[in-house]
């Protein structure tokens, strides 16, 4: 327990937890939990994608893409074909779930609003940026 409040792992989990709460409370009004709206707004960039591709860009396993998939499927917000024998699972967005992202997108900048101003601009650029370094260098 005594080095559970230097774990970089269990702190960076810990804020994006309370983080996704605050996007949670303002999107659940809209339909939709906060670990779906990165996968249709990627969607809504191209006009399709493969499952590894998408995997890979949003930094997700398969499995857990798959099952955050499954329910935007269910509600007709996504399409998917190919898939089997080597063949590539390609997904793409619905004009339904396009019209749901112009739906959320309100609710969502305004958690990202919220949470940028807690920050402050420079802070969030500054945090920002040596995640994204951090996590080029532990690729490496």
């Amino acid at each position: 327990m005594a080095q559970l409040p230097n774990c970089i792992c269990f702190n960076l989990r810990r804020v994006a937890r309370i983080i996704t709460q605050e996007y949670d409370a303002e999107l659940r009004q809209r339909g939709i939990r906060s670990t779906q709206t990165p996968i249709l707004q990627a969607l809504c960039r191209r006009e399709w994608w493969s499952m590894a591709e998408l995997s890979e860009w949003l930094g997700m396993d398969r499995t857990t893409l798959v099952r955050n998939l499954r329910p935007l499927e269910r509600d007709g917000l996504i399409e998917s074909k190919g898939g089997g024998h080597g063949v590539p699972v390609e997904i793409f967005i619905t004009a339904k779930g396009r019209k749901h992202v112009e739906e959320f997108t309100p609710a969502w900048r305004t958690a990202q609003a919220r949470i940028i101003d807690t920050l402050g601009d420079e802070q969030w650029s500054s945090l920002l940026d040596q995640l994204e370094k951090a996590a080029e260098r532990i690729r490496k």
